[in-house]
């Protein structure tokens, strides 16, 4: 990136060349960059510029390997509590204790939960007695935007928020929000949003009629449903074809109005016998391809790993299917969230413990749930120590960066946030 990009704005340092200068502020951490915006205007001016921001979230993305997300409920006080876990440059077989990640939006529900994380923006839904809220959130630089309420939400009655996504897309250079609502009248109907930070609106997608129902684990609420993978939103459908109930794939390009349908792999063939059939399929997000994998054991709407699993991946442009991997079985190990960076997921094994009193009686049952990295090439695990979680699980990957939420709030700690959130009574 030239210099010249950037006009006066490196002049506040005469000694060196502006590709330097750029160059060395691009490798700080934002918490650095922040402090030096008080230092000059042409310093502040600069770390602003979206070519100095487009710059420092390359550089960072190309060197440093994205920190994890990880949300559950505290084990003791059953908070929702976010931990942080720094980036993975060497393989451990333990992780040092996560770092608690502050959420500044007060208490909420248990339903509360990370939406996506994309190129440092964090996309939370957050739920309490007044309704739902959603809001794009920067931790590094301390700002966030409340989502507004939908236009669309009033003419359709009380509504349940079926399943979000959030992404980035590259080709309008914006940040969307996709979310599917299920009117409450009907168990058949449901309507597609999308939501873009650049106009602060939400926009209703037209749909056919065909998809009749979405299939999320709604028992899990933190569990990902919807997976948004280089601008593209996917979710699973059951349709009716040739007069059978049959699983479907539903894809929606984040900047289109139209709806596109994938078949799942043939190996299983999208015909629907049980419902829960349609629930173990899953979607994950397997280092920026979508990941499908689908579990055989109807007795649990969990997805267990006793019994292995084999992975397929999508052909974006023949929109064809793969078998990309075969993870061999693991016995008594419940895959919690989706896939992280470098082909890890993350899985729990619960541990319960019977507890009796002096006399021998029975009083209660101790459990206590540990978390591994499971890197599903190498089949290696790496336990994550001290995290005072409890399920349900999510886990996204972070990369700290300058990205700013236009017309952003900055947060202070001594400021109630909750007054600024736009909570909608009708989404529950």
């Amino acid at each position: 990136m030239n210099s010249d990009q950037f006009g006066q704005e490196t002049m506040f340092c005469p000694f060196l060349p502006g590709d330097i200068v750029i160059d060395i502020l691009s490798r700080l951490p934002v918490k650095s960059l922040s402090r030096f915006k008080s230092l000059s205007k042409p310093l502040c001016s600069l770390i602003k510029n979206p070519n100095f921001i487009s710059k420092h979230l390359a550089k960072n993305a190309q060197e440093k390997p994205p920190d994890l997300l990880i949300m559950g409920r505290h084990h003791k006080s059953l908070e929702v509590t976010v931990r942080l876990i720094n980036s993975l440059t060497k393989p451990r077989h333990f992780i040092p204790q996560p770092l608690h990640f502050d959420v500044p939006f007060g208490l909420t529900s248990q339903k509360t939960r990370i939406v996506g994380s994309s190129n440092g923006l964090v996309c939370l839904n957050l739920i309490n007695h007044n309704g739902a809220a959603i809001v794009i959130w920067n931790p590094a630089i301390k700002t966030f935007k409340p989502v507004p309420k939908s236009p669309n939400v009033s003419t359709l009655g009380k509504l349940t928020v079926t399943d979000l996504g959030f992404g980035y897309h590259p080709g309008t250079d914006d940040y969307m929000i996709v979310r599917l609502l299920n009117v409450a009248t009907s168990r058949r109907k449901y309507e597609v949003e999308v939501y873009t930070l650049s106009t602060h609106s939400w926009r209703k997608i037209a749909s056919d009629g065909r998809v009749l129902l979405v299939i999320r684990p709604f028992w899990k609420p933190m569990a990902p449903g919807m997976i948004v993978v280089k601008g593209v939103a996917y979710w699973i459908g059951v349709e009716v074809r040739n007069e059978e109930m049959c699983s479907v794939v539903v894809s929606l390009e984040m900047n289109s109005d139209e709806l596109n349908f994938i078949l799942p792999p043939i190996e299983h063939h999208g015909i629907v016998v049980d419902l829960r059939e349609a629930i173990t399929l899953r979607l994950f997000n397997l280092n920026e391809s979508l990941a499908l994998i689908y579990s055989t054991n109807l007795e649990k709407v969990d997805i267990w790993m006793n019994n292995g699993f084999d992975i397929c991946v999508l052909n974006e442009e023949l929109r064809t299917w793969s078998r990309r991997l075969k993870v061999e079985p693991i016995q008594g190990f419940l895959l919690e969230a989706g896939f992280w960076e470098n082909s890890k997921a993350l899985v729990a094994q619960e541990r319960k413990e019977m507890c009796y009193d002096e006399n021998g009686e029975y009083v209660y049952t101790k459990s206590e749930t540990n978390l591994f990295l499971y890197g599903v090439i190498k089949g290696d695990f790496e336990i994550i120590e001290n995290h005072d979680l409890r399920a349900p699980f999510q886990a996204y990957s972070y990369l700290e960066s300058l990205v700013p939420v236009n017309g952003g709030i900055d947060v202070a700690k001594e400021i109630d946030l909750s007054k600024f959130l736009d909570f909608d009574p009708l989404l529950f």
